[in-house]
């Protein structure tokens, strides 16, 4: 019995120690279980369901299959655009500040950076769609994903039964090589 057993192991054992490991990106979420894997992405829409596993921090949930608001701290994982050049590259955060939070948000600014690595600010002055921009220096361009961390200097305060901290109404991110 033993040695009908050799013949059927012996070759699977060698297709198994010969099979190639994975190479496939994957989100540096560190809250994320096995199961949850997927491919990490340049760009997020919060329209997008498959894109929530890579916002990490300071997201409330989805509202209007649209949008996100944000809390004062927020962060977000993207992958550099392929290929990765020896270039830098912008990041694209699309926004928006309603018209009933325009003077509590009125001035904020807010702050990015990545590995504690300062990309600048961005000051809005004023309600509605927009569009914030941070470049990004050649040598960041080149990890396999970013974790980009937010933070705005004010946010809404507190009203009758909303006891969340909101900032801004997060709509998407992009990393682009201009």
């Amino acid at each position: 019995m033993r040695r009908r057993l050799i013949p059927l192991v012996l070759p699977l054992a060698i297709l198994l120690t010969g099979a190639p490991a994975c190479k496939r990106v994957h989100h540096p979420n560190p809250e994320a279980t096995i199961e949850e894997e997927s491919d990490l992405s340049s760009s997020v829409l919060m329209s997008q369901p498959r894109d929530a596993a890579q916002l990490l921090t300071g997201f409330y949930n989805l509202e209007q299959d649209a949008w996100r608001w944000t809390a004062r701290q927020f962060s977000v994982s993207l992958a550099p655009p392929a290929p990765r050049a020896e270039r830098p590259g912008r990041l694209e955060f699309r926004f928006t500040i309603p018209d009933i939070a325009a003077a509590d948000l009125k001035g904020v600014h807010i702050q990015a950076s990545v590995e504690g690595r300062s990309l600048g600010s961005f000051q809005s002055n004023q309600a509605g769609e927009q569009l914030a921009t941070f470049d990004i220096p050649k040598e960041l361009m080149k990890a396999d994903a970013l974790i980009i961390e937010f933070s705005l200097d004010k946010t809404i305060p507190h009203r009758e039964a909303e006891t969340r901290e909101l900032g801004l109404i997060a709509v998407g991110f992009r990393l682009v090589a201009p």
